[in-house]
């Protein structure tokens, strides 16, 4: 079993989908000079290897095994491969946003990506972020933050980083997305999406991405300086 690094610590950060949680938690990590984990590109990436091998969510067995068999790695930079392959592009299509909730509410693909995390989290301090962060994977996480935002701000922002990305962003059809996957998220009955008690919320509606960061890595840098 691994050693916990002396000073190690976990920022956990969750949220609904399109509240900023990726670009935040990589700006935060890297202003803290700790690893980011973005654990929801994992099941993104089940999405899209499930979807290339035209597994689609009812075939449960067949997606436990291929999940079961993957190799992840997660460097220093936080860039995670799986296979040895590099899917940031790959995991933000319409066809993967579409699906993704579908995929990621099986509880056999969650037992299997659970440990992964953990496995990579407890190598080195780390800001991990998802939907169950707080709540499942690093309960006793030092820091712990829930974002927040409406709907419509939330859909502006998905468009214009499809559009940042060179993929088509319609904001109709990225609104009712969002709205399908929060109510998905939050009903499953394997990790629902839920703010963790102890987690501090934030709503980013009226907030610029600069702001969001700074209310997060001052707060932790003040922890850190008094223990």
């Amino acid at each position: 079993m691994e050693k916990t690094p002396r000073g190690h610590y976990i920022v956990a950060i969750d949220g609904v989908s399109g509240s900023g949680k990726s670009s935040t938690a990589k700006t935060v990590a890297r202003l803290l000079g700790i690893l980011h984990l973005d654990t929801g590109s994992m099941y993104r990436a089940v999405t899209f290897l499930a979807q290339e091998r035209g597994l689609d969510p009812s075939q449960i067995q067949e997606i436990r095994a291929m999940v079961n068999d993957l190799e992840w790695h997660a460097d220093p930079s936080g860039r995670l491969t799986v296979e040895g392959r590099d899917l940031s592009l790959e995991i933000r299509t319409a066809a993967v946003n579409n699906a993704v909730s579908d995929y990621a509410r099986i509880p056999e693909v969650r037992h299997a990506l659970v440990p992964v995390q953990r496995r990579i989290g407890m190598r080195q301090s780390a800001v991990v972020e998802g939907r169950d962060m707080a709540t499942v994977v690093f309960p006793d996480a030092r820091f712990k933050y829930f974002l927040s935002a409406s709907p419509e701000v939330r859909a502006q922002r998905r468009v214009r980083e499809l559009q940042g990305l060179g993929l088509p962003g319609n904001y109709t059809d990225v609104l009712k997305n969002l709205s399908e996957r929060d109510s998905k998220d939050s009903g499953r009955a394997h990790s629902p999406l839920m703010k963790a008690p102890d987690a501090e919320e934030i709503d980013t509606s009226g907030l610029t991405f600069e702001g969001q960061v700074a209310i997060i890595v001052d707060r932790i840098q003040n922890a850190l300086k008094h223990g």
